[in-house]
């Protein structure tokens, strides 16, 4: 497993990536997502990269249907980590073409990204 549910609170919750992200963690992170849809209607997450060195080299990662299936209720993700990651996590959440909210906070811009996440007034990119 290469990333962690640090907390769960209400519409919010915190995940910690370690390592390499495998196609069967993001299915899980997907499920999870889901779950926090169906009980408050939106999905917000502060995404913590430590030792982050990206993404397997399996199979499957071309299935990210649900991305699009349940956009509308992603309305938050706040990634904090080294900025070395921020162009690849931008690519890889399609930050460009989604609705909700993408944004990149370096590691000693935790508590901003935690701000920012709590924010109700949520931008459309």
């Amino acid at each position: 497993m290469s990333y962690q549910l640090i907390k769960e609170f209400n519409r919010n919750n915190w995940v910690k990536l370690i390592g390499k992200l495998t196609v069967r963690d993001l299915e899980e992170l997907q499920d999870l997502s889901r779950v926090s849809f169906e009980k408050f209607g939106q999905f917000r997450a502060l995404v913590e990269l430590e030792d982050f060195q990206g993404w397997s080299k399996e199979a499957g990662w071309e299935n990210s249907s649900f991305l699009e299936e349940s956009e509308e209720g992603v309305s938050k993700l706040a990634f904090v980590g080294d900025e070395k990651w921020k162009t690849e996590v931008f690519m890889f959440t399609g930050k460009p073409m989604r609705q909700m909210a993408i944004e990149f906070f370096p590691q000693d811009q935790f508590d901003q990204a935690q701000a920012w996440l709590s924010e109700e007034n949520i931008p459309v990119r």
